[in-house]
């Protein structure tokens, strides 16, 4: 299941070559349902964006396939290394080069949002992952 995942994420970066690369540039859909204008922004930190999400009512939306996703097909993680699939259960697949996707729902205004962000999930606590821009559906 990993693979088809980060061939998702290849052809995403490909895709939009201006979302791709960690420079500053991103791209965003509309504000997400239940925030106001400015309330999220691509750039910004990881931790801000979730928090500010789950306080409107938006809940991650667990994968069941993350550790595999994230960590490879038998789930082996280095001894230091924490379980992302864990702290962030919305995250869906984090690549080798730093480019993680998330899911999180609004149950009562029936909307989803993929959020594709850049940086160090290990250190997303601490501003290490930023947010590139998300789609609302």
């Amino acid at each position: 299941m990993r693979l088809p995942i980060l061939a998702a994420l290849a052809a995403f970066t490909v895709s939009l070559p201006a979302a791709a690369q960690p420079t500053g540039r991103s791209f965003a859909s509309p504000v997400p349902v239940g925030l106001k204008k400015g309330a999220v922004r691509a750039g910004m930190d990881y931790a801000n964006f979730r928090r500010t999400l789950l306080a409107a009512g938006w809940q991650a939306k667990a994968d069941p396939d993350c550790v595999q996703n994230v960590y490879g097909s038998d789930g082996t993680r280095k001894p230091s290394q924490s379980n992302i699939c864990r702290e962030l259960p919305e995250i869906e697949a984090c690549s080798g080069d730093g480019y993680c996707v998330a899911n999180f729902a609004h149950p009562r205004m029936r909307r989803s949002i993929r959020v594709t962000s850049y940086g160090d999930y290990g250190q997303w606590q601490r501003k290490g992952l930023s947010i590139l821009g998300w789609e609302q559906k």
